[in-house]
Order: C-alpha cells, then structure tokens, then sequence
C-alpha cells in the first residue's frame, strides 16, 4: 500500500522549495496524503491535496517531483497542449492526465500537478507501485494497445530505411562524439567505442554505440519498413497512472503523464521499449548485478526468455515482459502480418535505443547505465541474428561477472558489511519503507523487530548495502549475537569502527569519533543487550548526522525509536494457481534454496501446491522456509508437507557456517524463549492452546483462571519479544497472534508442564460458552447477526479445535451438539456448507448421540438442511424426516415449529409444494404464538415461494411482502435479502425483468457488506438471467461463470446446475444450439441426481429455452444432443462447460 504522509519534511531539500515556490507562486496550499513513489530514479510522485488561498476550493492531485534540467521548462505546458490536440478527443479523455498547474521549476528541480477529470484519484498509482506479477502482465500489454491501437492507431508507414537511421532518429544529441557514453565507455570501462564488438561474460555482441552512428558496421543490411506517429519518449514506469478494480484484475483507469519528451512523425516501438528497460532498471535493485546481466544476454537468444532457465527471481519479471511481447505480437499478426520481420526488427531497436538512452543519463548510478548499455547490446544482437549482420572481429572487454572492480567509475565505499552467499529475495516494499525511514531527517535510530528466523539481520544488510552511498562516512555492521553484558557493547563498536583507549573511556572516544561522521551503523541481535540501550541513546545524542539500524527480538525502548516490524514473506494464495506461485515472495525463497541442495529442483504443476502449503504451513518464515527447501535433497516436497506436523524435528541441518541458534528451528525458538522470566514462559506456553489468536478477555479467562500471572504485563511483554502480534480488529477490539511455527515450541512447552490437558478443557469451555449462551440460536437472526458472524469468523480455528475437543469425552460430545446447531447457520452464511455437515455427521456417529433426544432431533435437523444446501435433496429428507419423528415420539414441542420448517423446505427444493404448505403453516402459527420473528419472516418467504411453484403469483408476492416489512422491522441483512430475493423470482416469474434487477441488486449489496458467501452465488445467477434479457451477452455469460465459480467452491450442485442451465440457454439464443441443447441436458441430468426440481422462475427461463432449440434442431439432432449431455456427471459437465468457455 502507498504510504500515508503527514509532511514533506523527510524530502531533498529543493523538493521542499519547489513545492513552497509553488504555494507562492499560484497561491495555494499543497498537504501530502500519500507517499505514491519515492524512488530509485529520483522522482517522487505524491497524491497531495491543493487548497487556493483564494477561494478555499480544495481538490486532490498528483504530484510529481523531479530532477531536470533547465533548458526544458518551455517545452513542458507547450509539448502537453500539443499532445491534447493532436490526440482524438477521446484518447486525450481516456488516456492524457490534465495539468492543473503551469509546470514550477527551481533551480535543478520541476513540480508538476496532475488531475484526471471527473474522477478521484485515491486507488491510483504510478505503474512502478504495483509488484503482482499478472497485474503487470495486463499493464504491459495495456500500454501496447493504448500505444499501437489507440494513440497511434492510423501510423504512417516510412518505407526502406537503414537500421542506423532509425537509431539515430530516436537518440540524435546522445551520439555525438564525445557525449556521455561514449565517455562511460572509455572512462569507466576502458572500452574503446570504435569496437565493432564487446565481450560480456564470454559472448560477443554487438556495440551499440558503433551501430547507431555509422552505417559501414552493419555490412549489407538491408533496410525495413518502419511504423511511424507519436512517442512519449520518457515513459518510464512513473509516467503511468493507472487504477485496479477491486478484483484486481479489471483495469479502470489508464493515463499518461509528462510529455516533456513528446515528438511526433517518429518510428514507434520506443515508448514499449523504454518502459521495458525502466522497469528491468528496477528489478535490478533486488537482484545481484551478475544475476541481472545474466537475465540480459538470455534476451539476446529469445523473445522470451526460456522460465526454466532464468534465475528464479528473475521468473516474474521474464513473465511480465513476456506479456508486453505476446500484445506486441498480436498486434503484428492482426494488423501487418505481411511486415512482421521489419516490425520486429524495428521492435529490437527500439529496445537498442532505450538502452544507450538509459546509459547516456550521467547521473544514474554507473551499474544502471553498463545494465543499459548491455540491455542495448542484447537487443542489437537479437537483430542481427534475425537478420543475418556480420559477427564482429574487433572486440574489447566489457564485463565479465569472474573480473571485480570492473564499475571503477564508482565513488570508493567505505563499509564492513559481510559478503552474502546467497542473493537476497523479496522484501522491496520493507526496503523501501525502511530506506526511507533511515534517510528522514528527524528519524535517527530504527529498530527491526521480529521472532527468530524472520531474516532481520539479512534484511538490514541488504537495506544497508543499498545505502552505501547515502553516507559520506561509511556504513558500519557490529554483529552482538555473542555478547551478553553491555561493557563488551561498547567494545564490539570500538571494534568494528577502529576506534581505541587511549587513555580516556571508551565510549567518551567513540562518542568523539562520530560526533560529526554522517554514518549508519548497523547493531544486529540487540535483544540480548536491551540493558544497554541508554548507552546507544548518548552515543546519538553527541552525533547528530549518525544513524543507527538495530535488529532486535525486543524493542529498546529509546525516545525517537522507530520501531518496524519485520513481517515475515508473503505467503501464496490457493486461488492464484500453481503458474502464479513463483512470483510470491515465499515460493522464490524456498525454490532458489532447495536449488542449492539440488540444482535439479524446480516448480512444477505436480509438485507447486506442496511447495505453497509448506509455505503457508511455516508461516513464511525465512530460516524455516531455508531449512525445509534443504530437505529436498531427499525429499520431494510432498514427502516434506507430509512430515511438517513435527516440524521442529525436521527443520535442521542448517548450513555449518551458520550462527547454533540458525542450525535448527528449535534452536532459534530456544534463544527467544531463554530471555523470558518464569512467570512469560508459563503464560507463553498456556496461549499456545489458542489457534489462530485470541483477545485479551480470552487469554485471561483461559490462561490466568487462579489469577496468579498479571496477563496485562506478560502479554505485553510478549509482544516486545516478538512472539506474539497485536493486530486490530474492524470493531477496534486487539486481536493477539502467534505464528504457527512459534506456537509448536510453545505447545511442546505446555505438554512437558503436565498442563496441557487443563488448558484444553479451559480454552473449550471458554468458546463454547461464548457460542451456546451468549451467541445462542437466535443472535445470528437479529440485528446483531453481523457482530456476532464476524466473531465467528475471526475466532473459527478455536472453535475447530474446541469442538475437536469436545469429541474427546461422551459428555463433550452434547456441548458439542449444542455448538453445532448454532454454528450451523454461520457456516452456511460464511460459505463452510461442506465443513458443517462434516461437524453435524461427526457428533451424530457419536456413541453419546444414539438416545433419541432433543439434540440430537436438532443436530439431524443441522445436518440435513447441510446435506439440502449441497444439493443431496432426497439425503436431506431422509434426516429431517426422522429429526421430526424423534421429536413427535418424544412430545417435544419447543423445537417443533423449525423441524417442521425444515421439512417444508426441503420439500419446496424437491418441487413438492403442495406436501410443503401444511407444515409452513403449522410452523407459522407456532412462530407467531411465541413471537419468534426472524422465522416467522422465514417461514412466510417460503410459503410464498410454495405459492409460486404452484403458480399463485399474486399470494406469493402478498407473502413475501409481508416478510420484507418484518424484516426490515428486525434490521438484518440476510432476513431482508431473503424476502427480496424472492420478490425478484416473482418479477421474473412475470416477466419484469426491471423490476426483478432492483430486487437482485438490492439483495445482493446487503449480502456483501455482511460477508455473506452462501446465498450471494444465486443473486449473481438470476443477475445472469436478467442481462441475458438485456442482450447484455458478455455480462450474462460474466455472471453465470461467477456463479458457477462460486458455487462449485460451496458444493452445492444444485446451485451448479442452475448455472449450467443458464449458460446453455445464453449460448443457445448466440446460436450455438447444438451445445446449448447437450449444456441443458446435463444441467436437467445434474439436477435430478439431486433429487431437486427447477426453482419457478428458472422453470420457466428453462422451458423456454428448450422449446427454442426444439425449434432450431431437427428432431434427431435435438434427440441426439440431448442424450449426449444426459450421459456426462457433473464433473464431466462442468468441464463441457469450461472448455467452451
């Protein structure tokens, strides 16, 4: 996420003026609300609010501060109004950000404000803000077609021109003899520039800079046909605004920014290109420079680089550019198929000129501009194989990754930090933010906090080594791992920093010798030293220009103190899929470790989800993650999963080279759990009883029953050793995590203190008081429904293991019946339809259950409604018919009224609505006597839709009214949605396709803001239906797939039949008759085997369409599509029906 901002203080110097030249010079008042890009190319790009002094309008912009120089301030507003006119209306409406300001220049600095008219600008961001690897797949191939079809989509054509020519279109000035890389060429690299060749780790290629200024290299080359209009000529990844869909994938928004570089009647393709190059510059600064040359001259082989053969961290980025290539293709093949090699050949040196663009730029650190240089040199050589140029014989040295020093250019850094053997992966976000923290100047001392293993000293040296350069006097590592007491502090930073006695006190001399360095100085391990953070607070207090970066499991506790929680790496998501893995954080990690145990490994589709659930099982622990990925030298990773329940005994052998406490996990957890005091490691081991967190409340009642530990003080405690998080809550209640590999040592603690067996029981009668008294059977019907599902969503795992629990004892089996019939409808709304009825069939298999008894009546009861939402009608019938015997055998009449509702429902899914009616009405007058209204709403909506199976639409739609108006009255969301829902079937039933959206949309708004997952799936379809009305095709076939989607995910195969029986019907009227008649077949096939009947309205879009395909077959083609589709199961429909798709 950008980061929220409350000043500009922590910027440059001439950013501050210009930004306070601009509040002069238009006479506004600029306020920072988020921080969009502070970056690695110098710009920063801020989401500002602008107020003018003179008429207090406020709005919100985007601001973009940069280095420049200059001679281009008349060219800004001039080349931007220029772009607007030339641009179609609609692509400068669509596509161009407007100016609000004339652009402010000072000195070497520029400011420019942006608006996107008529919209806000809070989810936009620049492109170099987005890290997800498909995000930037779309965004790549985004800027092709707004680029190629849209900007430029009558391009000339210039016929026959030398290739040289073209470069020096595109690079003029920067070719000039004597210019910026010519002299990077023999400066830095003593590389002469009239080399026809340069030698890169073994290969030869091409020298870019010989081929674009003369003709006589490129031999017979004949000349191509190049596409010629508009370029941005700077589009790098900050000069693109764009905005995301909540779903993450649906673009809303795509605009340019910065035309200072605008040109017109130019070969196209620079623009791809360039961007291309910005963002491989900022891969750069993840990866090691001999990693990203490697990466380059695989792209002088192939389009795209072959994903088996990159360095692992470079796979997502092979994959984003392989989408930006794959648009660029496309376009070929659609529109000048018959030039597709001088496209392409036009396509190579475009990328030939955004690289010497890049190595032109004198201010780039010089490990960019040789990147560019090389990216240049690839590209070159990719058109000359494409194109058969001569292999050139006078060739010079450039880089060899076996060869140090090679950048001399460089200034000299001062700095002990120890070299890495392994490259770092992930964290850029942290780096970032950390970076920034470091280099504000009212923040001097950072501490990175975390449990062991969370890669805190690997991520301060990597923070470190890219901040080299930020500090005039040297950064300075002072590793504290083995110091104990806090006068061998004082001698370690002597030390590391050379400074001695002499015969004064130590820390006085250290305090003299930093007084005016401008120095970082890391302290890494601090936790065991905390006694000594005074000392750390008077050495900052005698060095104003020192920072200091510590790592430590505590906080210090200083004044000033910016603590940063080491999070550990993002864990995979199940829905991604196996091809998106590799670009989590965690997977990279786990995949380039276990290729260091065995060269071999990689990624597969057989192997990917073990990777994943190892991933998310350690939590994305680094050193766990490292010491799980060695295993596979032998172990596949299955074999691995499979043996993680006892991960603290698998996760060893770390490297001998590492510190004892890195050699094992539990060794790791052992060094954490020796700093606590007695009274933090018996609170410690008693929360390990929780899964998944817990509150302050519950850690009281179940942890301090005899109230002899002061949980406040422990807890906080543990919270300063990063053993346990606070997080916080949407009701503003703290929630207290631990991640699971640190829960598993806590739990082996608690068991070998004989206690584990009481704290089970105390954390069991906790929940189950919580959900049986003060939850109860009525609470999620009410006004309060929304507060209490989210409870039960938050505490879920510790309700799984309270009932896990109560399985244990005959008499924990009834407590556990009793939660059952309360949770059952939590699991239905939240979408854990299958995980009930697992629960409900587990306490009805119970010994304990088998007396026929109120309970277990209701837990039949439970159990059969789970079976009816999965689709299993006749199963369903079969339970709650016997949950009604047992309570008319037993004369029950408390829980009568919703046995026999329960009845009734099951019943109206299997079309019986006339066997229906007599027990809804039953029900109603015992739910009126007792004033039970939330199912008194119930039972009336569903004696409405008995009605309206039986074609009484008029006393349908009388019912359902009724229960709108009760619910309302009750003010909860899935009671209200119910009875709308049910008004829409009538609309639709009637043919008020108007009329029925307003329902449909309705309920499904309100479904949605309560996180209701059960009943949104039928919304979505009957939305399907009424587009499909509309004529809006695409919408309908949107909204089915949606559907069919979720309710696979529920298992509800009802609900998959309905979706099916849509979408046969959708393509059916697109013509495609054949496959909708074998589509509606088997959707009718699915249905009947479960044991369910067509809902009215559906009935009646189902009939319909069936007659429309009788019409349009002949009777044996009808015949023989629809036996087709009555053979397949659902498995084999579904497919049909995706394949299709």
């Amino acid at each position: 996420m950008p980061e929220l901002t409350t000043d500009f203080h922590s910027l440059p110097q001439e950013y501050q003026d210009i930004i306070q030249l601009a509040e002069n010079q238009y006479n506004i008042k600029v306020a920072p609300l988020q921080l969009l890009v502070g970056g690695w190319s110098g710009a920063v790009i801020y989401l500002v609010s602008v107020s003018s002094n003179e008429t207090k309008r406020v709005e919100h912009c985007i601001l973009k501060l940069d280095r420049k120089g200059k001679n281009v301030k008349s060219d800004e507003v001039t080349r931007h109004n220029t772009v607007m006119s030339m641009s179609t209306p609609g692509f400068a409406r669509d596509h161009i950000a407007e100016l609000v300001y004339d652009r402010v220049e000072h000195e070497d600095a520029i400011a420019i404000f942006y608006r996107i008219a008529g919209q806000s600008l809070l989810k936009y961001l620049p492109l170099s803000k987005y890290e997800r690897q498909n995000q930037l797949g779309i965004l790549f191939a985004k800027t092709n077609s707004v680029l190629l079809n849209e900007w430029n989509g009558s391009a000339a054509f210039e016929q026959a021109v030398h290739p040289q020519k073209v470069l020096h279109k595109w690079l003029g000035f920067r070719l000039d003899a004597g210019g910026n890389t010519e002299q990077f060429l023999q400066k830095t690299h003593g590389v002469n520039p009239g080399a026809s060749g340069l030698l890169i780790n073994g290969h030869v290629f091409p020298n870019p800079l010989l081929y674009a200024r003369t003709a006589e290299p490129w031999g017979r080359a004949r000349a191509i046909d190049i596409a010629s209009g508009f370029i941005h000529g700077d589009l790098n990844t900050n000069n693109i605004l764009v905005k995301f869909a909540d779903d993450k994938v649906t673009l809303e928004g795509y605009y340019l920014i910065d035309f200072a570089l605008f040109k017109e009647n130019m070969p196209l393709l620079y623009d791809q290109r360039y961007l291309e190059m910005s963002y491989l510059m900022h891969a750069m600064s993840q990866i090691s420079f001999e990693t990203f040359v490697n990466f380059l001259t695989l792209l002088a082989v192939a389009d795209v680089p072959d994903p088996h053969k990159v360095p692992i961290e470079m796979s997502g980025v092979s994959a984003v550019i392989g989408s930006a290539r794959s648009a660029f293709a496309e376009w070929v093949e659609a529109n000048h198929p018959s030039l597709h090699d001088d496209l392409w050949g036009q396509y190579w040196l475009a990328g030939v000129a955004a690289g010497l663009a890049y190595c032109h730029k004198a201010g780039q650190p010089d490990e960019q501009r040789l990147g560019g240089l090389i990216y240049a040199a690839a590209n070159l050589k990719r058109y000359a194989a494409m194109f058969k140029l001569p292999v050139p014989t006078n060739v010079e040295l450039l880089y060899d990754e076996n060869q140090s020093n090679q950048i001399s250019g460089a200034r000299e850094q001062k700095h002990n930090l120890p070299a890495q053997p392994t490259p770092f992966i992930g964290r850029s976000k942290q780096i970032a933010q950390i970076k920034d923290l470091l280099l504000r100047k009212d923040t001097h001392l950072v501490t990175l906090m975390g449990p062991g293993g969370t890669g805190k000293t690997r991520l301060s040296l990597q923070v470190a080594q890219e901040l080299l350069d930020q500090f005039r006097d040297g950064v300075y590592f002072v590793p504290l791992a083995d110091d104990t007491d806090p006068d061998q502090f004082i001698s370690r930073v002597a030390q590391q920093l050379a400074v001695r006695e002499g015969g004064r006190p130590l820390l006085e001399n250290i305090k003299d010798y930093l007084r005016d360095k401008n120095m970082l100085l890391i302290f890494d391990n601090f936790e065991q030293l905390v006694s000594a953070a005074p000392l750390v607070a008077g050495i900052l207090a005698s060095a104003p220009q020192l920072k200091i970066l510590a790592s430590s499991r505590i906080a210090l506790n200083l004044l000033g103190e910016r603590e940063f929680p080491v999070p550990p790496l993002e864990l995979p998501q199940a829905e991604a899929g196996w091809e998106n893995f590799i670009e989590n954080e965690s997977v990279i990690l786990f995949v380039e470790r276990a290729r260091t145990a065995h060269p071999a490994f990689a990624l597969t589709k057989e192997n990917a989800s073990a990777v994943a659930e190892i991933c998310r099982r350690l939590d994305g622990l680094p050193l766990a993650l490292e010491l799980a990925a060695a295993r596979v030298k032998l172990l596949q990773p299955q074999a691995i999963l499979a043996r993680l329940d006892d991960k603290l005994k698998l996760l060893t052998g770390g490297a001998r080279d590492l510190p004892t406490r890195h050699q094992t996990l539990r060794n790791t957890l052992e060094w954490s759990y020796d700093l606590l005091d007695q009274d933090e490691k018996i609170l410690y081991a008693r929360l390990s009883v929780f899964v998944g967190g817990f509150t302050f409340e519950a850690a009281e009642s179940v942890c301090n029953s005899d109230g002899e530990l002061d949980i406040l003080e422990g807890l906080t405690s543990l919270i300063n050793n990063s053993l346990i998080r606070q997080e916080d809550t949407p009701d503003g209640e703290p929630r207290l995590t631990m991640l699971e590999t640190i829960r598993s040592y806590a739990l082996e603690r608690l068991t070998e203190s004989g206690e584990l067996e009481t704290l089970r029981t105390k954390h069991a009668g906790y929940f189950g008081n919580v959900v049986t008294n003060q939850i109860g059977f009525f609470q999620l019907y009410t006004s309060n429904a929304l507060r209490w599902l989210n409870w039960l969503e938050r505490e879920h795992d510790n309700i799984r293991a309270t009932l896990t629990w109560n399985l244990t004892t005959p008499e924990g089996v009834q407590v556990g019946a009793m939660l059952v019939n309360v949770l059952f409808w939590f699991w239905y709304r939240r979408g854990y339809i299958l995980e009930g009825g697992m629960w409900a069939d587990r306490i009805l298999t119970s010994p304990s259950m088998e007396a026929l008894s109120p309970i277990r009546a209701m837990t039949l009861f439970a159990s059969g409604s789970s079976s009816m939402w999965q689709g299993k009608q006749n199963v369903a019938l079969e339970k709650v018919q016997n949950s009604l015997a047992i309570l008319q055998k037993i004369k029950n009449d408390e829980w009568l009224p919703f046995i026999l509702m329960g009845n009734a429902v099951v019943l109206i899914n299997m079309g019986r609505d006339s066997a229906a009616q007599p027990l809804l009405e039953q029900a109603l007058a015992q739910f009126k006597e007792r004033r039970i209204t939330p199912f008194k709403v119930v039972t009336l909506v569903h004696l409405g839709n008995a009605e309206l199976g039986l074609g009484n639409l008029e006393q349908a739609r009388v019912y359902h009214e009724e229960a709108l108006v009760e619910a309302r009255a009750i003010n909860e969301n899935w009671l209200i949605s119910f009875a709308l829902n049910n008004l829409g079937e009538v609309a639709r039933t009637e043919g008020k396709f108007d009329l029925a959206r307003k329902y449909y949309e309705e309920c499904e708004a309100l479904l949605r803001a309560t996180g209701d997952r059960g009943d949104v799936a039928r919304f979505v379809h009957n939305l399907g239906y009424i587009a499909q009305h509309e004529e809006e095709f695409e919408l309908a076939e949107s909204q089915f797939g949606k559907s069919l989607t979720m309710f696979r995910r529920l298992g509800n195969r009802r609900g998959i039949a309905e979706c099916l029986a849509g979408l046969a019907g959708l393509k059916a009227q697109q013509g495609q008759t054949e496959w909708g008649t074998i589509m509606l077949s088997a959707a009718e096939s699915v249905l009947k085997v479960t044991g369910g009947a067509w809902w009215p309205a559906d009935r009646v879009e189902v009939e319909r369409n069936r007659e429309m395909m009788k019409s349009a077959l002949s009777h044996d083609e009808f015949i023989k599509a629809w036996e087709t589709g009555s053979a397949m199961t659902i498995d084999q429909a579904v497919e049909f029906a995706s394949n299709e798709k």
